[in-house]
């Protein structure tokens, strides 16, 4: 179940759109990941992140997790 509210803002689509990578399906074929894992992460629809899939991505997207992941507290 996704959790509407976080305080961690997901930004990969954003972050991928600026690479060159225009829809989940080609971040499944880049990350070569399930295409039900790259449409989440794509959305932003995951609780959870494993340390390998971010590594994994910032290596993809030339980026540090800062750029995949914000923290946003409540009320800013």
């Amino acid at each position: 179940m996704y959790y509407d509210r976080a305080m961690i803002k997901v930004q990969i689509q954003q972050t991928a759109m600026k690479r060159g990578i225009e829809n989940a399906h080609q971040l499944q074929k880049a990350l070569d990941v399930s295409p039900t894992l790259a449409a989440r992460l794509w959305k932003g629809e995951f609780t959870q992140i494993g340390l390998i899939t971010l590594d994994r991505l910032c290596q993809l997207l030339k980026c540090q997790p800062d750029k995949l992941l914000r923290y946003e507290p409540d009320g800013e």
